[in-house]
């Protein structure tokens, strides 16, 4: 019965230590640690407290890190062998359930945990730097490492479920929203029945309001709030470290269960039609229907951005999300404490966020497919060049994308007058158009991630673009330069401090996409 069992993750494990890459990018990612601390040194003649905001920018990167490798790491452990049709092959090499998933997921656990590991003793540089104490640093990791624990056996019950790595993702995705918010809804329910006269007396009352509390405090987004106040003195085994941990190891063992009944009936017959509607469906008029004219734009939009049924799909959600905003604004009495007048501004933020989203998955998955289903050097054989075929391909992403993007223009639409009038100025903003440099270059920078590593391109890409531009504020000193000089003041400077970024931009961008050219040029003759 155990035959086999820790077989595939000692093989993982091994081959990890000895891949070069793998040691290259812990010391790229010890590397940006120094660097950041050297930055924090020089700042600490300007601001106080240098170790605790060189800690916190630290740890909460860690954090989204984590969250971003749940989404494209975590979640496509199994989903990748059932597209490929492996397991079979895994199950016939003697790899019971328990290996296979030890070997497959357990694996980038500690691999994503070692990242975690190997940065603990230069942190606690930062306790000399002041501000910070080392409980704090302990226990900051601690509730990461446990958080990591919880997403990635949360993300391998996505994985087992279902049958593709971009369902799984965004299962896994919901659920951390859940996780995200219902501490929220725990507060403000324990609010209510403390108000309502209930008390901790009476057993059943007592278990009700210590449940709400658990659930509020084991959410590690609320425990690393409360480690980074200064002055913190709570145990290191607080309630959201056991908590997950426990709902972790439960997680794991309901993948174990769910793992035979789940591959076993698992449909076979090569890659799905997603969410695509077939045209002997009810709703024929969401069925993809004839190719196009240009078959790149029409494949892309049908199975990455989802086609007719989940543009729909999507717009709905969206126009929901608007109504949930503004009915909780009409109730005084919500927990999230929204007004009226900030409903149009919180619904912008959250469209904001869509996009962001959105595009990011789209960018990691726009060569993906041809890459993994091995076509890519058929399509070199068409009589099409490589940039007909990738602008096509960007343009039926974007199409996939324009549920979001109406919705954000809406949104803009539902600021406050004196707002939106004040709004329409950002346009010649050099600072803007900063935030949309960095945006596109991260796109590009997915892309081309994506064709050299085969999962983990978008947490990878964040790690790349995300420290640089939060503890390495290049743009942020170009345009505060573009704002100082008395050469871009007034509306004319603006303008031509905007028209140098487009062109900054566009440079930069076409030298990522000459990159991503000549990888799959590579990719296409192999």
């Amino acid at each position: 019965m155990y035959y086999g069992l820790i077989a595939l993750l000692t093989r993982a494990l091994r081959l990890d230590a000895r891949q070069l890459q793998n040691h290259l990018f812990r010391l790229a990612f010890v590397g940006f640690i120094y660097l950041s601390m050297l930055s924090a040194t020089f700042q600490s003649a300007f601001i106080g407290a240098p170790g605790l905001n060189f800690f916190s920018s630290i740890a909460w990167l860690n954090l989204l890190f984590i969250t971003c490798a749940g989404i494209g790491y975590f979640s496509t452990a199994i989903t990748e062998e059932k597209e490929e049709e492996t397991l079979g092959l895994l199950q016939m090499a003697g790899l019971n359930h328990i290996g296979i998933l030890l070997g497959k997921s357990t694996s980038r656990l500690i691999q994503v945990m070692l990242l975690l590991v190997v940065q603990f003793p230069f942190m606690l540089l930062a306790v000399t730097l002041g501000g910070v104490t080392t409980d704090q640093i302990l226990a900051a990791y601690v509730s990461v490492l446990a958080f990591t624990v919880l997403l990635a056996n949360l993300a391998l019950v996505s994985s087992v479920l279902f049958q593709r790595g971009g369902i799984a993702s965004g299962f896994t995705t919901i659920i951390l929203v859940i996780h995200a918010l219902l501490p929220g809804f725990a507060k403000w329910g324990q609010i209510e029945l403390e108000n309502g006269g209930w008390r901790k007396s009476i057993w059943w009352k007592n278990l009700i309001i210590t449940s709400l509390e658990w659930i509020e405090e084991s959410c590690v987004f609320y425990q690393m709030q409360s480690v980074m106040q200064t002055g913190f003195n709570q145990a290191i085994l607080s309630k959201q470290v056991i908590s997950n941990v426990v709902c972790g190891v439960f997680c794991f063992g309901l993948a174990w269960l769910l793992f035979g009944p789940m591959v076993n009936n698992a449909a076979s017959g090569g890659a799905s039609r997603g969410a695509l509607q077939k045209s002997t469906s009810q709703v024929r008029f969401l069925s993809p229907g004839r190719c196009w004219s240009n078959p790149f734009i029409w494949k892309d939009f049908q199975f990455i951005g989802g086609g007719y049924s989940l543009f729909v799909g999507k717009l709905l959600a969206y126009i929901l999300l608007l109504v949930a905003i503004v009915g909780s604004s009409m109730y005084s009495g919500n927990w999230l404490g929204i007004r009226h007048d900030d409903s149009g501004r919180i619904y912008f933020g959250c469209m904001v966020f869509a996009v962001v989203l959105e595009a990011s998955l789209f960018a990691s998955r726009i060569f993906q497919e041809e890459i993994r289903l091995q076509t890519m050097s058929s399509l070199l054989m068409l009589p099409r060049s490589i940039p007909y075929m990738g602008y096509s391909k960007a343009i039926g992403c974007l199409m996939g994308l324009a549920p979001a993007l109406l919705c954000l223009a809406m949104s803009a639409c539902l600021v406050p007058e004196n707002r939106l009038a004040n709004s329409m100025k950002i346009l010649i903003e050099p600072g803007f158009w900063s935030g949309m440099m960095v945006f596109l270059i991260f796109l590009h920078l997915i892309a081309l991630l994506s064709l050299f590593v085969k999962w983990g391109a978008l947490p990878l890409a964040f790690f790349l673009m995300g420290p640089v531009s939060t503890c390495c504020p290049v743009w942020q000193l170009v345009f505060l330069a573009f704002g100082t000089s008395s050469s871009f003041q007034g509306e004319w400077g603006k303008l031509t401090a905007t028209i140098i970024v487009w062109v900054l931009t566009a440079l930069v961008c076409f030298v990522f996409q000459m990159m991503i050219a000549a990888r799959l040029q590579a990719l296409g003759t192999k």
